[in-house]
């Protein structure tokens, strides 16, 4: 998620693969269908402020052609500028004395974003209020916002997008219209990855890194992963065989940004999740060879890693990473010598 603040300068992007939705999304526009609430469900990580602009614009341009707003007309050029006075945008915001994100979105930011809905409209367009991301949004400013889907506002439009909707109360679902942005199709993730200027072998190689998502996989080649991920396999080998211990290993760790971190620890219990299941991890096409599955051990390691998902967000809850790798690889290495018993 890109750093937000109450003052940030956001500018519109979208992607080729965007393609779909944003037709799904005009053409509700030009049939007059618009709901009055769309929850979207975006699969890639770093898609959030900036695809919200893309889709207010899209809305509320006069002179949009295809699924692209004209960029020219007085709304267009109020989006762009980050001054157009009847949309309203919030989110978690960053707090730069404590260096991380707020845990939720309060009631009271959610309250004064109803408040800006309900005003007069400046102009003879829809009110759009929006949301990111929207599964963060506390209980009590779920439940304030609920009145206002159930009683919405003459012309108005709420958009709530996440990057898990399961995580947003059924309430709120139901009264909405929801819309699902997909990564692209493997070919697809590659050839635009190639055209960023990524070898054949890298683009294969940072899109697995990344699970299909080709905007990630760009994230990750720029802080050199792919020796991130060579280095910490030799090193957790030796730890596995004692040959280092696990302060050590969690030492190398602890100078990365923590979600680097989540995602070599999600990658590594994933991998012992697939071998405990007697599966070979070459993607969803795999065969089983049921002389090599612990399955109690692939559920510790399951387990494990739902564990380590929330204990690792350390952002949220002001836990000591280092102390908090070093219980997760003690209980995996004990799940690992256990199975070879």
């Amino acid at each position: 998620m890109d750093k937000l603040t109450d003052d940030s300068f956001i500018q519109p992007v979208c992607w080729p693969w965007h393609q779909s939705l944003l037709e799904q999304f005009q053409s509700l526009k030009q049939q007059a269908r618009l709901p009055h609430a769309i929850l979207i469900e975006v699969k890639s990580e770093q898609l959030g402020a900036p695809f919200i602009w893309q889709l207010a614009m899209l809305a509320l341009c006069k002179n949009s052609k295809n699924t692209q707003p004209c960029r020219q007309c007085q709304s267009c050029e109020l989006m762009l500028a980050n001054t157009y006075p009847d949309f309203s945008f919030v989110s978690l915001g960053y707090d730069d004395k404590k260096k991380k994100y707020n845990k939720n979105i309060s009631i009271d930011k959610i309250r004064n974003l109803i408040h800006e809905v309900y005003l007069t409209r400046r102009y003879d367009n829809l009110k759009i209020a929006a949301v990111y991301p929207a599964e963060k949004i506390s209980i009590a400013g779920a439940n304030s916002l609920l009145k206002t889907l159930e009683e919405p506002a003459a012309h108005s439009l709420i958009l709530l997008v996440t990057h898990n909707k399961g995580k947003i109360p059924v309430t709120i679902r139901s009264r909405c219209q929801v819309l699902t942005l997909e990564h692209p199709q493997l070919d697809v993730a590659l050839a635009w990855l190639q055209q960023q200027g990524m070898t054949e072998q890298e683009s294969a190689q940072y899109l697995q890194y990344a699970t299909g998502d080709p905007l990630l996989a760009m994230q990750l080649q720029s802080t050199g992963y792919a020796d991130v991920v060579k280095q910490f396999k030799t090193r957790f080998g030796l730890y596995v065989r004692n040959e280092m211990d696990v302060t050590t290993l969690c030492s190398g760790l602890v100078a990365l940004e923590a979600a680097l971190v989540r995602r070599l620890l999600k990658m590594v219990l994933r991998a012992y999740s697939f071998q405990f299941c007697g599966l070979s991890q070459q993607g969803l096409k795999t065969a089983r060879c049921g002389a090599n599955m612990d399955k109690v051990a692939a559920q510790k390691t399951l387990t494990l890693a739902l564990q380590a998902e929330q204990q690792l967000l350390v952002e949220e809850n002001n836990l000591d990473l280092q102390l908090q790798l070093e219980d997760v690889l003690i209980s995996l290495k004990r799940i690992i010598l256990r199975s070879t018993d």
